[in-house]
């Protein structure tokens, strides 16, 4: 593998470091063995020894580097290779917190993905704390700001080193479950042994942190496809896939074959090129990978979810960032919860409020429809009182005609006598006017003067139950 000529002043101070003989007092944390690993990648240094026993020497090759940078003619240090999604960042702040790139469609062949960076920049932490991407797609751009994290800040945890012993005289019983389940491995045979060390190193860290760990089913069949391990912490539990780039899952795959091995198709159809056979890591690439299963949240959407070898590191050397994101998910849940207590809280003291007002609403509705109800029945009483009196009077006129041509006849006088006593009980001014009495204001007279939504059973919403309310004609 091809190796940088030089390297960038970080390294160089560390390479210096380890040819002192890693005096104590110089670095701190564990954070620099993983750059000392990438030293070792480079053939600059060897390791040995596990914690507190860690040690790092020099190699001739790095013994050679460090003669040459106290030569006249020393290797200039190269500058830190900057990844495109950080530079997307830097330029994103250079700009002000917001920057204009141009849109890339699916469709297109060439062009950078910008909503793509924006999203990994994220997910590897590459923003600063507290801080989120805001895309906003434009007509033929897209919008990047950097704007306020909707949970708060969350400082980044420290990474710890996650030792991975060479030699293990007893497996963490998680581990060993994981070794024994054969037909869920999805690691060639070749890898399983680093992949066993390294179920056992994750297993013992968690255990050490405290975390319930177990391991995956012993009672599953060769088609489940659980986790390989999974890890329970306060409430919250997060699964691991273990597996090899190219290596299908070893039960259903040697079901699969044993089930067509003898089965005949004609030649070229598709049942015949799709039929496995051979084993199943004949496609290993020896690429192993790691992918954290801990649901669909939305307040995960943007993290990162899977680690693997690279040119650059192993699996091994991303744990520490494994255990991290695992930190840093459940502080973040935690939030959620807050945020989400708090919104309840919110929510419930605006109902309250809104329920507040709608009943104050509702009271001066129902008062003025009592007042309506009142008014429109004496409207209703004038008018019957009117009408009587125009009654009466067209009747006193017909009574004095009757008198004034039959009042001696003798079969016209009790008639007349009875239709005179019958009008003055009509009259309506036999008697002083006065107030007529108030209506009985009940839910059916009172909802015709209710405008559309409101009941006059309660300030409640719902539907309204309607009554067949005769409103009075003036």
């Amino acid at each position: 593998m091809a190796q940088r000529r030089t390297l960038t002043e970080s390294q160089v101070e560390l390479l210096q470091w380890i040819a002192r003989g890693c005096p104590d007092g110089v670095m701190e944390g564990h954070l620099y063995r993983i750059s000392v690993a990438a030293l070792r990648s480079k053939g600059l240094v060897t390791i040995a020894g596990r914690v507190p026993t860690w040690t790092a020497k020099p190699t001739k090759a790095g013994q050679e580097y460090l003669t040459r940078l106290a030569s006249e003619d020393p290797p200039i240090p190269r500058q830190a290779n900057v990844a495109v999604t950080q530079q997307l960042v830097n330029d994103v702040i250079a700009a002000g917190g917001s920057l204009r790139v141009p849109r890339r469609y699916w469709r297109a062949d060439d062009g950078v993905d910008y909503e793509r960076r924006a999203l990994l920049a994220g997910r590897h932490r590459k923003l600063p704390p507290g801080k989120r991407f805001r895309i906003t797609s434009l007509e033929h751009e897209l919008e990047i700001e950097l704007v306020d994290a909707p949970l708060g800040a969350t400082p980044p945890k420290e990474l710890t080193l996650v030792p991975i012993p060479e030699n293990v005289a007893r497996y963490h019983v998680a581990a060993r479950r994981f070794r024994d389940g054969k037909e869920r491995h999805e690691v060639s045979r070749a890898l399983l042994p680093r992949a066993i060390r390294i179920i056992h190193a994750i297993a013992g860290e968690a255990t050490r942190r405290g975390w319930d760990v177990s391991g995956p089913s012993t009672d599953s069949g060769p088609r489940s496809r659980g986790p390989d391990l999974t890890i329970l912490t306060t409430g919250h539990t997060f699964g691991l896939r273990l597996f090899e780039e190219g290596v299908h899952p070893r039960g259903a795959w040697e079901e699969e074959v044993r089930t067509y091995r003898n089965a005949y198709y004609w030649p070229g159809s598709s049942r015949e090129r799709t039929s496995p056979s051979g084993p199943y890591d004949a496609d290993a690439t020896g690429r192993l990978g790691l992918e954290l299963l801990a649901g669909n949240s939305r307040i995960f959407a943007e993290r990162q979810w899977r680690w693997g070898d690279r040119r650059r590191w192993t699996l091994e050397e991303r744990l520490p960032h494994l255990f991290r994101e695992i930190e840093e998910r459940i502080v973040l849940a935690a939030q959620a919860v807050e945020v989400e207590r708090i919104e309840a809280e919110r929510a419930a003291a605006r109902a309250r409020l809104a329920a507040e007002e709608r009943e104050r609403q509702w009271r001066l509705l129902m008062s003025k429809a009592t007042e309506r109800l009142v008014e429109d029945n004496r409207a209703q009483q004038l008018k019957e009182q009117a009408s009587a009196f125009a009654e009466t009077q067209r009747l006193r006129s017909y009574l004095e005609a009757m008198e004034a041509a039959y009042g001696d006849h003798e079969e016209t006088a009790p008639w007349l006598v009875w239709a005179q006593s019958y009008v003055e009980r009509r009259d309506p001014l036999m008697k002083p006017p006065g107030m007529p009495p108030a209506p009985n204001a009940t839910a059916q007279a009172l909802q015709a003067y209710l405008p559309s939504g409101w009941s006059a059973e309660g300030p409640h919403e719902g539907t309204v139950r309607r009554f067949p309310v005769h409103r009075p004609r003036y």
